[in-house]
């Protein structure tokens, strides 16, 4: 062996070499295992990343242009001359569709300039934005600031997906690439004309508005065709962020935005250099501001449409099915055309009237309420209310102080001492959006006008002062009140014609009427005018013919009419006898119409406020325009009881009120205390109900603010009667006028009935053919007395006078405690039993008409020779 350096060095080179050669295969070994677990790790991640996505796609939901088809809108109220009257808007739903032809160039420019420069040329994703977005994020710090959804991808985060729900960024990110993948799926069965026109009807431009019309019609007060390209500008700067880009509250922000949006345009070459530096020079925002302030009026409902809402609602629940939810949903984000019954220039006519303070004397007063709450030293956190507020004035001012005050400042000076007390006791402070403090008006009303033939409700005012909220307290609709004794004629008198056989002839006799309890029942007046016919019972309101014509035809009759007539208010309570006198509780809207069916001929035609509604398509979804009619009285008890409350206006207790040339019959009532007052009347074309009082029943002060209800009604009936046919109504052929005596209601007794000596006491009255008297006045009688002693004469008496008299019987009635008018001019048995015993003698007799006498029967021409004849007085009321 070779043990020498040579052979020893390369030994070992070679050793070397080979443990080189070895170390070089392993590390090529790990490398290429290192490629392959990177490669197979690339290609596992690809197919997981790629397996997620497809799952995320495959979880996307399918689409077609109807997906992104708007379907919430405002819905739009109409009155009866199809004038747009209201706008009845939910979140999410103001908006006015318009199509693509409808929105001009300069509006879709600016939009495509601003948001999706390349909308016109991409597939529904724009890979140009996604690069430059993901650039300029990387170079600014991985703040990715820069967005590139495009305007159809935009469309479908708008209408397909809620964003609220993204709680996290797995969330955002499944619903980016089910985005992207949705807007080429879009992309293939839309084209760009509809993606952009449902876009533009979709987008938030603020205050509420979607949509492009919308936004039109709040900031420039015109349609979106009509816009400038300054305007259009403005509008296209808002999209972006709705709440920083508003061209009212940040004008600034959107002035910037609005030159990005002209500027962008001018590169695209959608607009000229000209066109460019007009625009720049328009001060548009000056229109704005002036269009907002000509549109910032109170955004509350009428009391009209709080009641149609009521009503569509309520109809959409009973006869569709539909739940409350749906129904709010239909009304206010259906996009519906409600065709109302309102008369919008009579419903602000009769508003004026109302609210105008010379109607009440020019007085005023305040009822406040209150609440708020109070957290105290130690946490607790209490609340106060106006009923703590009372109580704390009346133990500081005594029992006397009310929470009503001639002014609101006078009103307010109390709450804010109350709030100083409680803050004080309690060392604490108010929660931070607790207060609340609101003034009614007083004295508050309510009117209501509907058509008669149709029913159509034409006015429903709620109540007076300014109505600063929507569905609040409809006094017109909701309010139940005493009726007083405008419930009269419904629950007495023409149930009673109707049924009972009673005629406007029938006589009473008006004398205090006790209850069973012994109680007495007074007329208003405090007068009683004795054998009164019901048509004077009717027209001059008296307490006692009511109550005994209810006790004569039954409480159940009365309460059933009423029912029939349409009144749903009724309690057990009410069926008693005082009813007849107004004790129950109605609504101006039932009580007026109630009175609909005397103008129309006994018949009660259903009240309604609109007449058809149709969805967003124009389809009719609800129909209201047939009537519902129900026979409720005979045509000639309607007839016969619009005769005689005629007569209230010509001699009863709305006697003198200048009403025009119309025809018109009503009712006036009053509660006890003047708590309520009303009055309920028709023409042949509408009837009119008002109601004046206090919401907290507190007396009506008659001598401060007069009688407003009287001055108001009339207007209103008058102006409601223009240009129509009020005539006074034909009368029915079965009906016949017949001459009566006042005091029988019989026949005339000739030569008595208009020889009384208070005057003449015949009258020409209605009858119902079959129902006239056939018999003679049998209590007019000639009545002989002495004038030496006044009493009834003998045949020896030298000198006499003769009267002629009726004979009544008053031997119950305390004379001394009660005034009868017609007592004075009466005879009875008693007075003929008291006869003259200076001059002894035989009585001589009153005596009677009979047709067998002669035409001078009732007068002995002799006698009335030798005797003084009595004076011809005049008629009393």
């Amino acid at each position: 062996m070779d043990f020498s350096n040579n052979n020893i060095k390369k030994a070992r080179q070679d050793l070397s070499s080979s443990k080189k050669k070895v170390t070089s295969k392993i590390l090529v070994n790990v490398f290429k295992a290192f490629i392959v677990l990177v490669v197979f790790a690339a290609v596992t991640m690809s197919s997981m990343v790629f397996g997620a996505i497809n799952g995320i796609i495959k979880t996307a939901p399918k689409i077609t242009i109807n997906d992104v088809t708007p379907s919430q809108y405002k819905t739009i109220v109409y009155d009866c001359n199809n004038v747009e009257t209201e706008t009845l808007v939910a979140s999410g739903a103001n908006r006015i569709y318009v199509t693509y032809d409808e929105i001009p160039d300069n509006l879709k420019n600016a939009f495509i300039a601003i948001e999706d420069e390349r909308f016109l040329s991409h597939n529904g994703i724009d890979a140009k934005g996604i690069i430059r977005a993901a650039y300029i994020g990387i170079t600014n710090n991985l703040r990715f600031t820069q967005g590139a959804s495009t305007i159809t991808q935009q469309l479908i985060k708008n209408s397909v997906f809620s964003v609220e729900n993204e709680n996290s960024l797995s969330d955002r990110l499944k619903r980016k690439i089910q985005e992207q993948y949705l807007a080429l799926k879009l992309e293939e069965v839309a084209d760009k004309s509809q993606i952009l026109e449902n876009y533009l009807n979709t987008i938030n431009l603020g205050n509420n508005n979607l949509g492009v019309q919308s936004a039109s019609l709040n900031y420039f007060n015109k349609d979106v065709s009509e816009l400038t390209l300054s305007e259009c500008a403005v509008i296209a700067a808002i999209t972006q962020n709705p709440s920083k880009y508003n061209p009212i509250r940040h004008a600034e922000y959107n002035a910037e935005r609005r030159k990005l949006v002209l500027d962008n345009m001018l590169k695209n070459n959608m607009i000229s250099q000209a066109q460019y530096d007009e625009t720049l020079n328009d001060d548009v925002y000056s229109r704005i501001a002036n269009n907002n302030t000509s549109n910032s009026s109170s955004t509350a409902y009428s009391y009209y449409t709080d009641a149609l809402i009521q009503q569509i609602m309520e109809d959409l629940m009973t006869t569709k099915g539909y739940t409350y939810t749906q129904a709010y949903n239909l009304v206010y984000r259906g996009g519906l055309s409600i065709y109302s019954c309102e008369d919008s220039e009579l419903q602000k006519y009769a508003e004026a009237i109302l609210n105008n303070p010379n109607s009440w004397n020019g007085y005023e007063e305040y009822t406040v309420t209150c609440r708020f709450r109070v957290k105290d030293e130690d946490g607790n956190v209490g609340n106060y209310t106006e009923s703590t507020l009372l109580k704390y004035l009346q133990s500081k001012y005594g029992s006397n102080i009310s929470l009503t005050f001639q002014t609101t400042e006078e009103a307010d000076k109390y709450v804010q001492e109350y709030k100083e007390y409680i803050l004080g006791q309690t060392h604490g402070e108010i929660v931070k959006g607790s207060e609340s403090t609101t003034y009614t008006v007083g004295p508050q009303a309510s009117l209501v006008v509907i058509e008669n033939n149709t029913g159509e409700v034409k006015v429903i005012i709620g109540g007076r002062g300014n109505k600063t909220e929507s569905l609040i307290l409809n006094r017109a609709t909701s309010s139940a009140r005493q009726a007083g004794s405008s419930i009269k004629p419904l629950v007495a008198y023409a149930p009673a014609i109707d049924t009972a056989g009673y005629t406007l002839g029938k006589i009473y006799d008006d004398i205090p009427f006790y209850y069973s309890t012994g109680q007495v029942v007074r007329n208003n007046d405090d007068i009683y005018k004795g054998y009164i016919t019901l048509r004077q019972s009717i027209s001059e309101s008296r307490n006692t013919p009511a109550l005994n014509t209810l006790n004569d035809i039954g409480i159940t009759t009365g309460i059933n009419y009423l029912k029939n007539f349409g009144i749903t208010t009724l309690t057990d309570k009410d069926y008693y006898l005082p009813i007849a006198l107004g004790s129950c509780s109605v609504t101006n809207m039932e009580l007026t119409t109630a009175y609909t069916v005397l103008a129309n001929n006994g018949e009660l035609i259903t009240p309604k406020l609109y007449t058809k509604i149709l969805d967003h398509d124009g389809n009719v979804i609800l129909d209201n325009t047939e009537t519902a009619k129900t026979q409720v009285l005979k045509e000639s008890t309607a007839w016969l009881m619009g005769n005689v409350l005629h007569n209230v206006l010509l001699d009863g207790t709305l006697h003198g009120l200048n009403v025009g040339d119309n025809y018109i019959s009503a009712k006036s009532g009053t509660t006890q205390s003047d708590r309520d007052k009303w009055i309920v009347g028709y023409s042949k074309s509408v009837t009119v109900g008002i109601w004046v009082g206090n919401d907290n029943n507190r007396e009506f002060k008659t001598e401060q603010y007069g009688t407003p209800h009287v001055g108001i009604w009339a207007e209103v009936i008058k102006k409601a009667c223009e240009g129509k046919d009020n005539s006074a109504p034909e009368r029915p052929d079965n009906i016949i006028p017949v001459q009566i005596c006042k005091d029988s209601g019989l026949l005339v007794a000739e030569g008595l009935c208009d020889h009384d000596e208070r005057g003449n006491r015949t009258t020409t009255e209605y009858f119902v053919k079959g129902t006239e008297p056939t018999d003679y006045c049998n209590i007019h009688q000639k009545v002989t007395y002495c004038k030496d002693t006044g009493k009834v004469a003998t045949d020896e008496c030298p000198n006499t006078t003769t009267k002629i008299q009726i004979y009544k019987d008053l031997s119950k009635v305390d004379l001394s405690t009660y005034t009868i008018q017609d007592a004075r001019y009466s005879f009875s048995s008693k007075t003929i039993d008291d006869h003259c015993l200076k001059h002894k003698g035989n009585v001589i007799n009153p005596s009677k008409y009979t047709a067998k006498l002669p035409e001078n029967a009732g007068f002995n021409n002799e006698k009335e020779s030798e005797s003084e004849s009595s004076t011809t007085g005049t008629e009393e009321d």
